[in-house]
């Protein structure tokens, strides 16, 4: 069976298109399986809003994934000695986390606050003094309406303290 594979597969064309082929199949499994899902719980509306930043969140970090492993894949077929790239990916990747420490806790706290669905869109908060309404919730800040109008940008990363208003 292999030497089969082998045989038909032998070209670099051919298992280039194989490859370009599968990334494409496996994004539309992706689309396809999130979209059901957020049509599914998405009767619930706060739920439903939730749900549906953290699909956009999972296809865009699935998608990105599935383009790089297919790129890396490519240009092995292709000849390239991929082992530098990934070393270089590595270290680049390294200094970068701690250069962006500040931003990677924002976006970690913001995933967690809108997983846990602490509080929503719309809802009476206080979050560290500041007291208002969410406007926006987003995976690195949290953008709240004071009671003079003032808007207060909050990452997500500084939240020690929330007072919910609008929940039981």
């Amino acid at each position: 069976m292999e030497y089969l594979l082998g045989m038909i597969f032998s070209d670099k064309g051919s298992r280039i298109t194989v490859i370009v082929i599968g990334m494409i199949i496996l994004r539309v499994i992706l689309d396809k399986s999130s979209t059901k899902l957020v049509k599914v719980v998405s009767d619930q509306a706060p739920r439903g809003k939730r749900l549906r930043t953290l699909t956009n969140i999972f296809n865009t970090f699935f998608s990105v994934s599935i383009v790089v492993v297919g790129l890396f894949m490519i240009l092995k077929e292709l000849g390239f000695d991929i082992t530098p790239l990934l070393t270089s990916a590595g270290i680049v990747g390294l200094a970068v986390g701690f250069g962006a420490q500040a931003l990677v806790k924002d976006v970690i706290s913001g995933f967690f606050l809108i997983l846990e669905g602490q509080f929503d869109e719309g809802d009476e908060v206080e979050i560290n003094g500041k007291k208002g309404v969410v406007e926006k919730i987003s995976l690195r800040t949290v953008s709240i309406r004071g009671a003079k109008k003032e808007l207060h940008i909050i990452p997500n990363g500084s939240i020690i303290l929330v007072s919910n208003f609008s929940k039981d």
